[in-house]
């Protein structure tokens, strides 16, 4: 498994509105809709990606108890030093991304969150994002011992929801 540090961008759809228990935030309202969270991965993209794409996971971070209740998720991967996940929460901001509540996400650094609602503009801007790659869940039979699948960064017409 790959060890390469970045940061990305957890794309996560909800169905329906949903509450959950969010650690030290208590219980949180959630609408129905699209998210945007800003991580770092420090010690290999790809296992935190994975992990959070996993069903199997002992809830550690915040974003666990959303990702347990997400529909669809997709991570942009960032590679850069400059794309650090505060740079990525101020990018998200930039492009329309309504902060949801303070201190998700970001209880090791100055940022309000690293988590934003999106509209349909702002989840078309995030994916028009830079990135170096992108990330889906496997599929089928691989369950939680598969790991996250790489996918190459589409063109501009073709963005990486598409297909």
């Amino acid at each position: 498994m790959s060890v390469t540090p970045g940061s990305y961008i957890l794309l996560l759809r909800l169905d329906h509105d949903a509450e959950a228990e969010v650690g030290s935030l208590g219980r949180l309202r959630f609408p129905a809709g699209w998210y945007a969270y800003a991580g770092s991965a420090r010690n290999g993209l790809e296992g935190r990606v994975g992990r959070h794409f996993s069903v199997g996971k002992r809830m550690r971070w915040h974003i666990d108890r959303l990702t347990m209740l997400s529909a669809e998720m997709l991570a942009l991967t960032f590679l850069s030093e400059s794309a650090g996940e505060c740079a990525l929460a101020a990018a998200l901001i930039e492009a329309g991304g309504r902060p949801t509540p303070p201190g998700f996400g970001s209880s090791d650094c100055r940022c309000r969150t690293h988590l934003f609602h999106l509209d349909d503009a702002a989840l078309k801007r995030a994916i028009d994002l830079p990135c170096d790659g992108v990330m889906r869940p496997p599929t089928g039979a691989g369950g939680d011992d598969a790991g996250p699948v790489r996918v190459a960064v589409e063109g501009p017409d073709e963005g990486p929801l598409q297909g």
